[in-house]
């Protein structure tokens, strides 16, 4: 009884440093790396300084943002997942990285989209919107699928991302449609050719194309989602023009490695709630098309888990194949 009475005593003792360098997160002289795998600019980058700019200057800790972009994100997931759990290397996570990534690049199916990190919050969710050009012959979503009946493969769709290329390819199906898909290294080289009069539609993040729909350059022709925008009202969904349960959602939160520190992931959870209650940060998103919504705990767990299975569905229905 005694030598357990000390065994337990010992084992409390070599606990004790862990637990007070969890209380001490983040450390003063320590700076938290925070991967984007995305170039700057992008609709995942601009939201990630939104959220970190404001955690900084709130809580005066040391937080650099570092690009790595390059084979959707896997760079960035990289770079996290071989990181120590202890709370330093931190990204955001997605539902490039975290829905349809892991179906779409070879390179992310060494990782396990779910087991392989820690989420720890959900910032935003945003819609992708399927946009004509304004000046184009394709005024509207049934106009859009006409044509695309009456001539396989004669329109063209654009997509800069994997985002893009899964909803190009669920919407046409849903269409029963065949178009052609024209890939391109970004999302703003796709709206460019649209604009240009070079392909007839591009699915995209509603952020990377709400400046050129306010600009009435381009029309926001449906919304591949359960329920209307609240910054696009007037634009139909999917499913009210007849294409079935076609729900996909984009969304930005917060990862680190497995098995992250408790700690780092209480200080990660308890500084988002902060930062999405406060009502300029929200201004701030809703003007780049993104609708805050925060989520952390069982909730975000089961919405990460539901995602990564509808975008596979999605993904599986319309034959992509990773590359």
């Amino acid at each position: 009884m005694k030598t357990m009475t000390r065994s337990a005593v010992i084992a409390a003792a070599l606990c004790l440093p862990v637990l007070a360098g969890a209380a001490d997160y983040p450390q003063a002289d320590k700076p938290i790396h925070f991967v984007v795998g995305f170039p700057a600019g992008s609709t995942i980058d601009n939201v990630s300084r939104v959220v970190v700019d404001d955690i900084r200057a709130r809580t005066g800790a040391q937080i650099i943002v570092e690009n790595k972009p390059g084979a959707l994100g896997v760079l960035g997931v990289d770079t996290v997942a071989r990181a120590a759990p202890d709370g330093y290397t931190m990204m955001p996570s997605s539902s490039a990285t975290s829905s349809s990534g892991p179906y779409l690049s070879k390179a992310f199916q060494r990782y396990d989209a779910i087991k392989d990190f820690t989420q720890v919050g959900r910032v935003v969710r945003f819609d992708v919107v399927i946009v004509t050009r304004a000046a184009g012959k394709h005024g509207d979503a049934r106009q859009l699928v006409t044509a695309a009946k009456e001539k396989p493969n004669a329109v063209t769709s654009g997509y800069g991302s994997g985002t893009g290329q899964v909803v190009a390819a669920a919407f046409s199906r849903a269409a029963g449609a065949e178009v052609l898909g024209v890939p391109y290294k970004g999302q703003p080289a796709a709206v460019t050719d649209l604009l240009g009069g070079r392909i007839d539609f591009v699915a995209a993040d509603l952020g990377a194309v709400l400046p050129q729909i306010r600009a009435q350059n381009l029309n926001a022709v449906a919304l591949v989602s359960s329920k209307r925008s609240t910054i696009l009202p007037a634009v139909p969904t999917a499913q009210e023009l007849g294409m079935g349960s076609l729900d996909l959602t984009g969304w930005i939160g917060v990862a680190g490695p497995a098995g992250l520190a408790p700690g780092a992931a209480k200080w990660w959870s308890d500084q988002l709630t902060a930062t999405m209650r406060d009502s300029a940060v929200q201004d701030r998103l809703r003007a780049m098309g993104m609708e805050p919504d925060l989520a952390v705990g069982e909730p975000l767990q089961q919405f990460v888990q539901a995602q990564y299975e509808a975008w596979g569905q999605q993904i599986r229905q319309a034959g992509i194949q990773p590359e």
